[in-house]
């Protein structure tokens, strides 16, 4: 069990460290000047020009006097610091509820109020449930600009997509060091 925590402990420092970066022409759903407040949890504005950041290809920071100049503002948006809390705070919750749902699990098959068979066919109904809304959002996603019809509904995709994932990736994981051994001895042969 100390060794499932620590991983997992490990997979969340990481996904917690690497926030989304700040670049620019990378909008997942290809559009150019996309306007506030856009099509997806991901808007950007660090240069308060109205602009989505991922949908320019490169920065431009407005003076007081109002002219343009190309740059990088460090100033930080209120949209995009709420996006990044509210990912660290999901990613938090979606953690804890999984690992303390493990956890339940084990004392529960420790004092035999449920067989072992029944605890594996629990996760893996988990793992069921929460990878086919993470994949169908996510092909959903891929081929989004060009579902124009579906557009609008973007930003609904990619949340579900995101919180799904975020389950997913967390029951993997424990599923993964649950069956470490069982990955070991297929590597040996």
């Amino acid at each position: 069990m100390k060794k499932t925590l620590i991983i997992l402990a490990g997979v969340l420092t990481i996904s917690l460290i690497s926030t989304s970066t700040l670049a620019w022409d990378d909008c997942p759903f290809g559009f150019k000047d996309e306007p506030y407040p856009g099509t997806c949890w991901r808007y950007v504005d660090k240069n308060n020009d109205g602009i989505c950041d991922h949908s320019q290809s490169e920065t431009v920071v407005l003076n007081p006097e109002g002219s343009s100049q190309q740059g990088n503002n460090s100033g930080d948006n209120v949209s995009s610091n709420i996006n990044n809390r509210t990912y660290i705070i999901v990613t938090i919750i979606s953690f804890l509820l999984i690992f303390l749902g493990a956890l339940f699990g084990k004392i529960l098959v420790r004092r035999e109020k449920i067989s072992r068979i029944k605890e594996k066919l629990f996760w893996n109904i988990l793992l069921l449930i929460f990878f086919i809304p993470s994949g169908i959002t996510g092909v959903i996603i891929l081929f989004l600009r060009d579902l124009t019809f579906l557009i609008e509904y973007g930003t609904t995709f990619s949340q579900l997509h995101n919180i799904s994932s975020l389950f997913f990736m967390w029951i993997s994981a424990y599923h993964i060091v649950w069956h470490t051994s069982y990955y070991i001895k297929c590597l040996k042969k």
